[in-house]
């Protein structure tokens, strides 16, 4: 079969790059447990630049699993990542994963494969599928972690540029908002005052110190008192979509 082109649906029946992450994790242990033959778990870190990182998973361990990585950053994702290769880690692993291995056993699971994503700019992450037995993550199924990795990879930065879009256009559209709010209050204020826009804004920044709330939420008050009411915004939803 050509797999060439394949995108994940990472986007439908989604608001938030966490909603996006634990589909993909879902999508991911769907995709290896049907390979190994029996369950495999899977995890995802994803670190946002400076942000504080997003996970997900398809059960609580491996979501501790991977959230201690992002908290620690000592683990197989980790590794991972600066590697820009797949680590595999079970008991016949180095010394130096002696300690995770405690960890993994622990949390119920014999074998750890942690797959980079390969991501844009500040963005990195990682796929850390967990085997309860150290035959269920075969060399099969590293094979086709590594690749479903990179089509995870496209779905997932194609995900995440358009959460980025849409949280864009909320700011946006809070802004003129605002601003159109503010615009109109002090043209009230200059109507009723007979002085210039700087005048009616000091006025404005004036009640806002008094009362103690932001200046847009002065002016929608005085914009409710007016007996039409407040005015309809120009910039309806429609319109930033």
């Amino acid at each position: 079969m050509d797999r060439q082109g394949l995108l994940l649906d990472l986007i439908t029946g989604t608001e938030t790059d966490l909603d996006s992450v634990q589909k993909l994790s879902e999508a991911a242990a769907e995709a290896m447990s049907g390979l190994a033959g029996t369950r495999v778990e899977c995890a995802v870190l994803l670190q946002l630049g400076e942000s504080a990182p997003v996970s997900a998973g398809t059960d609580e361990n491996a979501v501790r699993l991977a959230n201690l990585e992002g908290r620690d950053g000592d683990g197989p994702i980790t590794h991972a990542v600066r590697g820009a290769a797949a680590i595999t880690v079970d008991g016949g692993a180095s010394f130096q994963w002696q300690a995770y291995l405690q960890r993994l056993a622990a949390a119920g699971y014999e074998r750890a494969l942690a797959v980079p994503l390969r991501l844009d700019g500040p963005v990195s992450g990682a796929l850390l599928f967990l085997a309860r037995t150290r035959t269920d993550l075969g060399h099969e199924v590293v094979s086709e972690a590594n690749w479903f990795a990179g089509v995870a990879s496209h779905s997932l930065k194609l995900a995440l540029e358009v959460h980025s879009v849409r949280s864009a256009g909320d700011n946006l559209k809070a802004v003129l908002e605002s601003r159109t709010s503010i615009d109109v209050a002090c043209g009230v204020i200059m109507a009723q005052n007979r002085c210039s826009y700087p005048d009616a804004f000091g006025r404005l920044a004036g009640m806002s110190r008094q009362r103690n709330l932001k200046v847009r939420s002065v002016a929608e008050n005085i914009l409710k008192a007016l007996p039409s009411g407040s005015p309809a915004s120009r910039f309806e939803p429609s319109a930033l979509a």
